[in-house]
């Protein structure tokens, strides 16, 4: 039983919120009622999920010695030795089979995106993660997958701006990790080899936070947009996205909080609270 359990926290569940990146297209696109597109997108989504837990499984396999230096990665089941790393390989396989197996219940596009979404994890895992920013350009890329997964399995059109705004959204949120690692880990050795700069993380994280901004004002007003819904009320939904992303700054740089964004935006009132404005701004304005 005890097993089992170190699994399932081996998996991490509670990341699965990230995967909701691969609904978007769905919910832009009128297409929450259309039980083919949902089908589809759903499937895409629990695809990721059985993904990305493959990928948790992997990486904590490398990451054990490094995360019993971290205050939080520490309680990881390989890293307080509740699990082996031979057994968590063996996991990590079969997530991978049965993200690409559940995958192909959608079409062969989505299989190809799972793929490289699987291969460009394998080569963040092997080294590339150690490599500043090139670090955080990939987990990014990891979001904007989802995304176009999420596009290409319910058959909804995508415009560049919403993989623009998701990818640039991405990359703040794990620069912002990044920048909580660099204050919370104790260990100098694993702040000397991520090569970050507090002040600089800090800078690039304020120009990405305008860029989102940008990114999203441009998708709302985009003429693919505004002819498929018949009107601008999406803009309407900004306040919220600059509610949350200043937030999220003042979060980060002044209480060092940006270690796990989604314990993050469950966490905190402000952002949880700007989260369902946007939603519930959102679901009036398309779904009235």
């Amino acid at each position: 039983m005890a097993a089992l359990v170190a699994m399932l926290e081996l998996a991490r569940p509670a990341q699965w919120i990230k995967n909701g990146f691969v609904l978007l297209p769905l919910f832009f696109a009128h297409a929450l009622f259309d039980q083919a597109a949902l089908s589809g997108a759903l499937l895409a989504t629990l695809a990721f999920c059985l993904a990305a837990s493959a990928v948790y499984a992997y990486n904590d396999t490398r990451d054990a010695a490094r995360d019993r230096l971290h205050p939080d990665k520490q309680q990881r089941p390989l890293a307080r030795g509740a699990i082996t790393p031979r057994a968590a390989l063996t996991f990590s396989a079969l997530l991978c089979v049965a993200a690409l197996a559940v995958a192909a219940l959608t079409n062969a596009a989505v299989v190809a995106v799972i793929a490289a979404y699987l291969l460009l994890q394998l080569a963040y895992s092997q080294g590339l993660k150690r490599i500043a920013w090139l670090d955080v350009v990939i987990v990014a890329s990891g979001f904007a997958l989802r995304i176009l997964a999420g596009g290409l399995a319910a058959s909804v059109p995508l415009t560049p701006w919403i993989l623009a705004m998701g990818f640039l959204l991405a990359l703040m949120l794990a620069l912002g990790k990044r920048h909580g690692d660099l204050i919370h880990v104790t260990d100098p050795a694993a702040r000397t080899a991520a090569r970050y700069d507090v002040s600089t993380i800090e800078w690039v994280l304020a120009g990405l936070a305008g860029a989102v901004l940008v990114a999203y004002v441009f998708y709302t007003i985009s003429p693919d947009v505004v002819a498929r819904h018949g009107h601008r009320a999406l803009a309407w939904s900004t306040p919220w996205v600059a509610l949350g992303v200043l937030r999220y700054l003042f979060l980060v740089f002044k209480r060092g909080a940006g270690g796990d964004p989604s314990r993050l935006a469950l966490r905190d009132p402000f952002l949880l609270g700007a989260t369902l404005g946007w939603l519930l701004t959102l679901i009036w304005v398309l779904y009235r």
